[in-house]
């Protein structure tokens, strides 16, 4: 029974991570005028699993300085974090939903942190300490953003919640400001172009998880991509009027295109973003929605 469940979580965590990644490169391909995956079964759509196949038999490498169990944990605690948060979208019914599944998101920021530290390289050292950066940048805006929704949902009982139950099917055009927030948000959330912080491979050869092949790298990425699918189904929910597969693909492509068309941020850009604009900014907007639902 509980290897039942244990699939029936990871199984579809998994499809949708290798169905994500193909169609990025199909679209950057398509973006870039150049051919995409197009040789393993029809139109490559057996590309992601062979290349998920190929690092679960490659050899693991254990650098011979760093601190072996961190290392080994680090990109597990990624991968478990991912699942737990792709399981709060469906099983949980608190009025605090929302919060719940920032909070477990942000969390995973110390599985980066960790591979950095254990890593025991200057690269992939400066790489978390990145992710400690971008982090702290826009973590209390998108706080106040969920606020702010929070302000627009009433559950049963008249109180305000964050539970995707109580989201409601009307979009409301007051929260194109927050739509907006959030969607710079959930870029930084997820680690995406153009606020790859932790990665920036053109001057820290590929970040925290430089040291890292095999299981550990795929561990990585199927975390981040898990991540892309929770922040999706949350905007959609909370902005465009509820879930539907039309909009989490829509919104995923959002993600491709800013990374086709985006330069990448630097850090000091990116702070001076999230705590002078984007925080007042939000602090802003749930104090005037605040106002008007005490009037209202």
């Amino acid at each position: 029974m509980i290897l039942i469940t244990v699939l029936g979580i990871t199984v579809p965590v998994l499809l949708s991570v290798a169905f994500f990644t193909l169609a990025e490169r199909q679209v950057m391909a398509s973006m870039q005028r150049r051919v995409g995956p197009n040789v393993s079964g029809f139109s490559g759509v057996l590309q992601a699993i062979y290349d998920g196949a190929k690092l679960g038999v490659k050899e693991p490498i254990l650098p011979e300085l760093s601190a072996s169990g961190a290392f080994t944990a680090a990109p597990m605690i990624g991968f478990i974090i991912s699942q737990i948060s792709f399981c709060g979208l469906f099983i949980s019914d608190a009025a605090f939903q929302g919060l719940v599944l920032m909070a477990l998101s942000s969390l995973g920021v110390y599985g980066v942190m960790l591979a950095g530290w254990a890593s025991n390289s200057k690269y992939a050292f400066l790489g978390c300490l990145r992710s400690v950066a971008l982090m702290v940048s826009y973590e209390l805006g998108f706080g106040a953003v969920l606020l702010s929704i929070s302000l627009f949902l009433v559950d049963n009982s008249g109180m305000k919640s964050l539970n995707f139950g109580d989201a409601s099917t009307n979009i409301s055009f007051a929260l194109l400001p927050l739509f907006f927030i959030f969607l710079v948000c959930i870029l930084a959330e997820t680690k995406r172009v153009p606020f790859d912080l932790p990665e920036a491979e053109a001057e820290l050869v590929a970040g925290y998880n430089v040291e890292y092949s095999s299981l550990g790298f795929a561990l990585f990425f199927i975390g981040e991509y898990a991540s892309m699918a929770v922040m999706s189904i949350l905007a959609s929910v909370y902005f465009l009027g509820g879930f539907s597969a039309l909009k989490l693909v829509c919104i995923f492509f959002g993600f491709i295109w800013v990374r086709g068309t985006l330069p990448r941020y630097r850090y000091d850009q990116f702070m001076r973003l999230g705590w002078k604009a984007f925080l007042p900014l939000s602090l802003s907007l749930y104090a005037v929605y605040a106002a008007f639902d005490y009037i209202a």
